[in-house]
């Protein structure tokens, strides 16, 4: 085979240059300080390209970080809430057991004083505001040695009397009961010598003043004066404390006097109670 010598000469030229190239090539790019044109293009496409991969992924992982501390903020504030309102609840509940054990101490007192009279101590276990002002249940009967009629007394005197008893329950009519069929309770007023007997008859709700009548005389009477029961018509006994005198005042007549007294109870806020269940040895 022979070979043309102008195709040798050209075939030894192409391999002279394209070395040359490689080594020049070689040589330019150990010396360069940047980074070759389509080696950054490549890079900054893959970049670009990582951006677009990286941005939603980061968009969906703060989104669900925002939800799980939204959630997380939501229990904390429902176990707040929980716990502000057994605060709450226990904070009333002291006040009321110290409420409770404030009046027990005070008819403790009371019924240390009450040397004539035998008593058993009760708690109020219902009273409903249609009756608020008439009645109230306790939780002491037939088996306390409470019967009908027995006085009810709290720490600050005389709040009313047994209409109804059971063997675990009684009713009490309280002395501001004004329905038709309650039965009056009478009273007396002492008033410096001059003792003036009479019915409690009427209840101001407005001024929380019972109001007596049917007085028995209409000698002057001062304010601030005593008010008990007088034992007529033996049903309760003498002397219990009903209250005092807060004005005289005349009737709708002009004719009469009527007496307005404060009582000494709290006839709305009533809790326990101290129930009479024998005067002296009867």
């Amino acid at each position: 085979m022979r070979f043309n010598g102008k195709k040798i000469l050209i075939t030894i030229a192409s391999i002279i240059v394209a070395v040359g190239l490689i080594v020049g090539s070689s040589v330019f790019y150990g010396r360069a300080s940047g980074i070759p044109v389509i080696q950054r293009f490549a890079s900054d496409m893959a970049a670009f390209f990582g951006r677009g991969v990286s941005a939603p992924t980061s968009v969906l992982n703060r989104s669900t970080n925002s939800l799980t501390q939204l959630f997380k903020t939501y229990e904390e504030n429902q176990h707040l809430v929980k716990r502000v309102d057994r605060i709450a609840a226990d904070q009333i509940r002291i006040q009321t057991l110290e409420k409770e054990n404030k009046e027990l101490k005070a008819n403790l007192k009371l019924k240390n004083s009450l040397t004539d009279y035998q008593t058993v101590s009760a708690v109020v276990i219902s009273r409903t505001p249609s009756s608020w002002n008439s009645q109230l249940i306790i939780n002491q009967g037939i088996n306390a040695g409470i019967k009908k009629n027995a006085p009810i007394l709290d720490s600050r005197g005389l709040i009313g009397k047994v209409s109804q008893v059971s063997n675990t329950s009684s009713k009490v009519t309280l002395i501001s009961n004004m329905t038709a069929d309650a039965d009056r309770f009478p009273v007396q007023v002492n008033s410096g010598s001059t003792t003036i007997n009479g019915v409690i008859s009427g209840y101001n709700r407005s001024s929380d003043q019972l109001i007596l009548d049917e007085l028995s005389t209409q000698s002057t009477i001062k304010k601030g004066s005593l008010v008990q029961t007088s034992g007529l018509g033996g049903i309760l006994p003498k002397g219990l404390y009903v209250g005092r005198v807060a004005s005289v005042r005349d009737d709708a007549y002009g004719v009469a006097k009527q007496i307005y007294i404060r009582p000494a109870a709290d006839l709305s806020d009533i809790s326990s109670v101290l129930a009479v269940t024998q005067v002296g040895g009867e």
